[in-house]
């Protein structure tokens, strides 16, 4: 369970599959299009690949968007129900909590007005009204998101709202604070928990009664890319990676990555009990954190100025280096998600199946599901940038191979390491983990990793250090 001294770090998260949208992808035609190809008849299969995503991304929370579920039920907060399930599956969920992130432009004000047939700000200071905050709304969340799975501060579900400003919100001053009250109330009467509110400072300025009711505050991007607000004698940050296209008169470079260090250096190094990343997700305005692609669907590869990435794991990368534990022990790095690869003849004879380019993909029947790079051939590699080893570790790999002879080895930051020949696991889909032992790294530090498969006839599913 969190404690209030502590600092956390978080993602907001869009889930765009329902039977009404799309998924996302192949193709978003933006920069950051992500690196998984979705696939529309699989959405169990998309929480998965995200979920692992954000597992190596170290984050302690995920915050999905929540949009109301009333009139308009495409967002429902029931949607999550998924990701539930998927952290069971690939066994995060001891890692990764649920946070409620209201967007509340949608679930207040677009939700309102939609059942009102109008376009005004959300008259909070109608009880009436607060049916779309609490009853279609948080309850909904509650109800979806088990008690286990919540993220928590100082044993608390965490509620963030989004905004306040007076164009989403009106009749603020003494009702805004009401509000709170009564979702303080509800949460008590029917969950028997006391939430942990973080609203917008605009909320503040409109309702000078909110500070004493909230636990903190947040003051979003504040027209930059990360902010640090002290409410309450709480800190609380917001990052961004980056924001909009090149050609936006509000562009916000994300300069090879360089911004979004610098925002975490702000926020979660600056002392943030908080911090709120926007967002895992958000190819929209280019602010995503997910593997990018960096090869189109014809295996060419796409340049920094085609995705404002250096290399697909970067933002992950740069967001774990800020986590709790950048050396994480428990730390895997799936073979499907490799910044690059090559060496290999044919590929998987899927159009568009896990991502692009040259390189055989499939289910895997390992424990926790998901896929592995199958057969690898004489000569095949993978590489990861920017990997973090821990002073002397063990250099493990998950493979399965029914031949034997089979061998590999790693190259580390350019220095091949000696070829170990690996056992018979007896059949193309029986794991085992096989160690290669101390490669000689003396201290924490950050490498860049190949490995090297000697000859062919493997399957390969993660590896870590």
């Amino acid at each position: 369970m969190p404690f209030a001294q502590a600092q956390y770090v978080g993602v907001t998260f869009g889930y765009n599959y329902t039977k009404e949208t799309e998924i996302i992808g192949p193709d978003t035609g933006t920069y950051n299009t992500p690196l998984y190809n979705p696939d529309p008849k699989n959405p169990d299969g998309t929480w998965d690949a995200w979920v692992r995503e954000l597992g190596e991304a170290g984050v302690d929370f995920v915050a999905p968007n929540v949009r109301g579920a009333y009139p308009f039920t495409n967002w429902s907060p029931a949607g999550m129900a998924p990701i539930v399930k998927a952290l069971a599956k690939t066994g995060l969920d001891s890692q990764i909590k649920v946070a409620l992130f209201d967007d509340n432009a949608a679930s207040w004000k677009a939700q309102w007005n939609q059942a009102n047939h109008n376009s005004l700000p959300f008259d909070i200071g109608n009880p009436a009204n607060w049916t779309y905050i609490y009853d279609t709304n948080y309850k909904v969340f509650f109800d979806t998101i088990p008690d286990a799975n919540r993220f928590k501060i100082d044993g608390r579900p965490v509620i963030i709202i989004w905004t306040g400003n007076a164009a989403t919100v009106g009749n603020e001053q003494g009702n805004y604070s009401s509000a709170m009250k009564y979702v303080r109330q509800k949460c008590m009467q029917d969950f028997g928990f006391n939430p942990y509110i973080i609203v917008n400072t605009d909320a503040l300025k409109n309702d000078t009664t909110l500070a004493a009711v909230v636990d903190a505050a947040h003051a979003w991007s504040g027209g930059g890319t990360w902010t640090l607000t002290n409410v309450n004698r709480t800190k609380i940050g917001v990052a961004f990676p980056g924001l909009f296209a090149p050609t936006s008169p509000t562009f916000r470079d994300p300069d090879h990555g360089r911004t979004f260090d610098t925002a975490l250096k702000n926020t979660v190094d600056a002392g943030a009990l908080l911090t709120l990343v926007e967002g895992f997700t958000d190819f929209l305005e280019n602010a995503s954190v997910f593997r990018v692609r960096n090869l189109d669907a014809d295996g060419k590869p796409l340049t920094y100025q085609d995705t404002l990435y250096d290399y697909p794991n970067q933002r992950i990368n740069i967001l774990r280096a800020h986590s709790r534990n950048p050396f994480s022990a428990d730390l895997k790095f799936a073979a499907a998600g490799a910044d690059y690869f090559g060496g290999a003849n044919g590929g998987n004879g899927k159009t568009n199946f896990y991502r692009n380019g040259n390189i055989a993909i499939e289910p895997t029947r390992d424990v926790g599901g998901g896929v592995n790079v199958g057969s690898m051939q004489n000569g095949e590699w993978l590489e990861w940038e920017h990997v973090p080893v821990k002073a002397g570790s063990h250099f493990q790999v998950r493979i399965a191979t029914p031949s034997s002879g089979r061998k590999m080895h790693f190259v580390i930051d350019g220095v091949a390491q000696a070829p170990q020949t690996l056992p018979s696991t007896g059949g193309w889909q029986n794991w085992v983990t096989y160690d290669f032992g101390n490669l000689g790294i003396d201290a924490d530090s950050y490498h860049t990793v190949r490995i090297v498969f000697d000859n062919g006839g493997i399957n390969f599913n993660w590896w870590k250090s």
